[in-house]
């Protein structure tokens, strides 16, 4: 077993794990029981004891594809850095690590991968922000362990398309259980899109896991559908966020299909959100072009048993930061100039775009100044239809 000095060394891993829920409680606290049962003389008895109740809570917290049940990407960045803590307490202590923690670490971190753009940030989900991305390839390249992007989650539910240097991550998932992430967000079918380092189209974000100055009504209204990249039908979130708090009713069965070819890779997603109030499914194909230079989306509105009423809808682009959009003299275009990459155009076929003023959180907490496209129009007796395209100049 590993003696005095490497003990003093990580004694302080323990100290330094950070809880949010219950969850995150469990697997750290038995984490720190394992490295104390490794540092310590005469514990093997007590190291497997360790290690059944860690492969437990790690069963209750995590998914099988990797993700966190929180569906938080901040915590899964945590939750890589404490397994390579971990790992190292192991090495440290001449021991090798037990294949289920391996498992569990490999699956966290291609998980994680999954839901980073192409600055080496996070995408922002579940009140969380872009956070720094030094931080995180630090935590990346220190945990010990090499991991391909996850593209194709179950349970964590964050969807990847990637080709030259463009990304896209949807939400294609319901949102996380309350108890699990108590800044839970209506997100769902909601995307983020980056060209190389430049990001495009975002969420909102929020201050998490920050202490916040952000007035209260507004850290609320960050997790609204409206805050996210997606559609609002009826300025209505599509799962309910109560008045304390909590997440209600809304998203529950979510399908997703995926395919792959030569010219494309697309996802073709649907959610039941809106069925229960308006009798409506929200469905949106995503189409990213191999060559990286075109994102192609469709949002449908499908009437569940029968023909409805009108009723308003909104699709909504947030923009990153920095990036100034010009309206098309039709009006059913934009040009998006960014100091980061090529121009991109965004069209949409059948209803004009508006602009209209939103913000952006960054690593600090803050909130950012920004704009958001937005196509808007009336849902009729078969539903809606809206496609859009978002393509590269060069």
């Amino acid at each position: 077993m590993c003696g005095v000095s490497q003990a003093r060394a990580f004694l302080p891993i323990v100290g330094q794990l950070r809880t949010y829920h219950r969850d995150w409680l469990r697997h750290d606290l038995v984490a720190g029981v394992v490295v104390a049962a490794l540092i310590l003389q005469g514990n093997i008895a007590r190291l497997g004891r360790a290690e059944a109740g860690l492969a437990k809570a790690l069963a209750a917290a995590q998914f099988d594809d990797g993700g966190l049940i929180s569906r938080t990407p901040f915590e899964q960045e945590l939750f890589v850095d404490r397994l390579g803590l971990l790992r190292a307490a192991y090495s440290a202590a001449k021991q090798s690590v037990p294949d289920g923690i391996e498992a569990a670490a490999a699956a966290a971190l291609a998980a994680l991968h999954g839901v980073v753009l192409g600055d080496g940030a996070l995408s922002s989900w579940q009140g969380g922000n872009a956070g720094d991305s030094a931080r995180l390839t630090a935590i990346i390249e220190g945990c010990g362990l090499r991991a391909r992007p996850l593209r194709q989650p179950k349970g964590w539910g964050y969807h990847r398309l990637s080709a030259l240097g463009t990304i896209v991550i949807i939400d294609a998932a319901p949102p996380p259980p309350p108890k699990m992430a108590p800044s839970g967000c209506a997100s769902t079918l909601a995307f983020e899109l980056s060209d190389g380092a430049q990001r495009l189209i975002v969420n909102c974000g929020g201050p998490e896991p920050l202490a916040t100055q952000l007035p209260n009504e507004l850290a609320d209204a960050l997790r609204t559908t409206a805050a996210h990249s997606t559609l609002t039908l009826a300025d209505t979130n599509s799962t309910a966020i109560l008045p304390d708090g909590s997440l209600g009713k809304g998203v529950s069965d979510v399908m997703v299909d995926r395919s792959e070819d030569n010219d494309s890779s697309r996802i073709e997603a649907s959610h039941d959100g809106y069925a229960r109030g308006f009798g409506l499914l929200h469905r949106r194909t995503l189409t990213l072009g191999n060559d990286g230079k075109e994102v192609r989306g469709t949002d449908r509105l499908e009437p569940v048993k029968k023909k409805g009423k009108a009723v308003p809808f909104a699709i909504r682009f947030h923009l990153a930061a920095g990036i100034e959009p010009t309206v098309t003299a039709d009006g059913m275009g934009a040009i998006l100039r960014s100091p980061g990459a090529p121009p991109w155009n965004f069209r949409s076929r059948g209803s004009a775009i508006g602009i209209e003023e939103s913000l952006v959180v960054d690593a600090r907490g803050e909130a950012n100044r920004t704009v958001q496209l937005v196509v808007s129009g009336d849902t009729g007796a078969e539903g809606a239809e809206v496609q859009w395209q978002f393509r590269r100049s060069s």
